[in-house]
């Protein structure tokens, strides 16, 4: 009976905890100011292999989205109209729209902002606190995230500032198994909310690149048509 009280007594701190983590979370991020707004642009630059390309990401609610990016003078460009996704990319030698596979377009659905992937886990049941682990010199709580897809992501949340500032995750390309680190270095506060601008990933420990934004604009007019090709 005695260790039965200690381990439902362990459960239901560790419940607490996740809980006050979430409920802190929420309000360092801003989320319920995000909430207010219908459309987000989001300009940066991304530095892949030595090469700066520059980003264009525009959002609109209920979950629109479309990704520019400039290579050599052409654009690359990912769009999702909330029902399909579509490609245009002319290194492949042709500029014509290819649907995007349904297995992809989670992919596509993470640069949803107004979707925040901890919170809509943790409200559905699917995010277990692991522990402690510092990153980067810094003490974090470690929690793994699984998303609906069922894919599994462990997030880092700093004990100061409640904010993430890195997520780990294990993907498979062309048959082989990767980790993929992304390291928040640098937040900015637009409009209440605090946006993660800088952003390191390492691919098995390698540094590969990262993004950074340097202007957010909120409520910018779009139409639905923007986000069909």
């Amino acid at each position: 009976m005695a260790l039965l009280a200690v381990i439902l007594l362990a459960s239901v701190c560790s419940a607490q905890s996740l809980d006050e983590i979430a409920n802190k979370y929420y309000a360092a991020t801003g989320i319920d100011k995000l909430e207010k707004a219908q459309t987000i642009m989001m300009h940066g630059t991304a530095s892949q292999m030595g090469m700066e390309i520059p980003i264009t990401i525009m959002v609109k609610k209920p979950d629109m989205v479309k990704v520019v990016q400039e290579f050599n003078g052409m654009e690359i460009i990912i769009a999702y109209d909330g029902q399909k996704g579509v490609m245009v990319n002319p290194l492949t030698g042709s500029s014509d729209p290819v649907e995007i596979p349904a297995e992809q377009l989670s992919g596509v659905k993470e640069y949803n902002v107004f979707k925040d992937s901890f919170m809509e886990a943790y409200k559905a049941g699917r995010v277990k606190l692991e522990g402690e682990e510092a990153v980067e010199g810094k003490p974090a709580y470690k929690l793994s995230v699984t998303g609906e897809s069922g894919n599994t992501t462990t997030s880092f949340i700093d004990k100061e500032s409640y904010l993430v500032v890195k997520t780990a995750q294990t993907v498979s390309q062309m048959g082989q198994e990767m980790m993929v680190e992304s390291y928040v270095r640098e937040y900015k506060e637009i409009n209440g909310v605090k946006f993660g601008t800088t952003v390191a990933q390492f691919v098995n420990g390698s540094e590969m690149g990262g993004i950074t934004f340097d202007k957010i604009e909120f409520d910018t007019p779009m139409e639905d048509s923007v986000f069909k090709l």
